[in-house]
């Protein structure tokens, strides 16, 4: 089995001052073992590693910027409410709901999956008062490393000489990762793995957030990851079975990193054999030879942020009755012809407001509202003030002249009640 090759040397510690940045080394191992030979699972795996690193952040925009994903692949990856991905790396809280009110509005929620019983899940985002306990946050034992490194045997147990001895320090390595920080080896180790950095994307940025290095891909990332960002000796069909990429895609993926880095990369020759050198920890940790920090930037996410806000400064402006309106009158809404002709305007309306309305400028439409309600005031607390008060209206009554009656008509009207009561 893979986990006799572990000798008994110690782990690491844990430093025990603890934040909201501390992770579960366990997981971290669950999931690189998890992910051998599987290549399709490699997206799945950054999202979850991201989500176990990083537990508050939430909302598919943000899970997207912080994983180095777009929102739409978020949404494919995440399975549906209360239930897992394809991959069973993660497991959905909720998917979240878009709309243009906020009290309507819900942000997904997802966490890691663990499939271990001995240690716990990843931090609920609903749960982070809490914080992570001491004994929780403590590197891996040599015992429990062995029994996570035995759960994904069928794979493993294909993985043979220089390939497993990789995979096995690799694992040592992840195994005590407690805390995403820059100030101390693990945490620089940790922060390196980041799949939201610019040296892990797939593509290069645009305008401000363009690199000035190629990136390494994810593909890149993935095998980082089961090399402990440790410098290694790798065949082709080493590759090919740490990722499960073909041979075909194993060496595409050489290429691409001997030229994006040159100082990655090397070919040595080992007897009759063709092996290559990978030289992750010179090149990406800050003890390494050839480490520069500017290798390790995130101007793509930053850029990603930047159009973020912007989402949600729009969100939040369609959120208002103003803005809603405007929208649904602009030529930004596509169902605007629809709601017109559901909602024409009156014939008495402003022509002002008629020219607005024909043109379909959003922004145009939200500041003429909005100079309406600027005019017209606040809203009342209560429609008490909206109601004029009336003048209290008396019974209308006679004057006094006009009630005092002449004493001969008295006379007569008795005279005449008299003679018809005893006649």
């Amino acid at each position: 089995m893979l986990a006799q090759s572990i000798n008994s040397r110690d782990v690491g510690r844990v430093d025990l001052q603890e934040s909201s940045e501390s992770v579960v080394p366990a997981h971290l191992v669950e999931m690189a073992m998890r992910s051998v030979g599987l290549s399709e699972a490699v997206m799945e795996l950054g999202l979850a590693w991201t989500v176990e690193t990083r537990p508050y952040v939430s909302g598919t925009r943000g899970l997207a910027r912080w994983a180095g994903l777009t929102p739409r692949m978020v949404r494919e990856i995440v399975g549906p409410d209360g239930g897992h991905s394809d991959f069973k790396f993660l497991w959905t809280r909720t998917r979240g709901a878009s709309s243009p009110t906020a009290e309507e509005r819900e942000q997904m929620e997802i966490r890691f999956h663990s499939n271990t019983r001995t240690q716990g899940r990843s931090t609920s985002p609903k749960n982070l008062s809490t914080p992570i306990s001491p004994q929780r946050a403590l590197a891996l034992k040599e015992e429990e490393l062995k029994k996570l490194m035995e759960g994904n045997a069928p794979l493993s147990a294909c993985i043979e000489g220089r390939a497993r001895e990789v995979l096995v320090n690799g694992m040592k390595t992840l195994s005590r990762l407690t805390e995403l920080s820059r100030l101390t080896e693990d945490g620089q180790i940790l922060a390196a793995l980041d799949p939201g950095l610019d040296l892990w994307a797939e593509t290069e940025g645009e305008g401000p957030a363009k690199t000035a290095l190629k990136p390494l891909g994810r593909r890149a990332w993935h095998l980082a990851v089961l090399c402990g960002l440790e410098d290694v000796t790798l065949s082709v069909a080493d590759i090919e079975a740490l990722t499960g990429l073909s041979k075909r895609g194993a060496q595409a993926l050489l290429k691409r990193m001997g030229e994006a880095s040159p100082l990655l990369v090397e070919k040595v020759r080992q007897g009759r054999s063709i092996a290559y050198e990978i030289r992750w920890a010179s090149n990406y940790r800050a003890s390494g030879d050839w480490y520069d920090d500017a290798s390790l930037r995130d101007e793509i996410r930053k850029a990603r942020g930047a159009r973020d806000r912007q989402v949600q400064a729009t969100s939040a402006r369609r959120g208002t009755p103003a803005g809603y309106l405007a929208y649904r009158l602009s030529t930004a809404s596509p169902k605007r012809d629809a709601y017109l002709e559901a909602n024409p305007l009156p014939a008495d309306a402003d022509g002002a407001w008629r020219d607005l309305v024909e043109a379909g400028g959003e922004m145009a439409l939200y500041e003429y509202l909005k100079a309406q309600e600027a005019e017209a005031g606040p809203v009342p607390s209560t429609p008490e003030v909206l109601v004029e008060k009336a003048p209290e209206v008396r019974p209308a009554q006679e004057s006094l002249e006009a009630a005092v009656v002449d004493s001969e008509k008295l006379r007569a009207m008795k005279a005449r009640i008299c003679k018809r009561t005893y006649a």
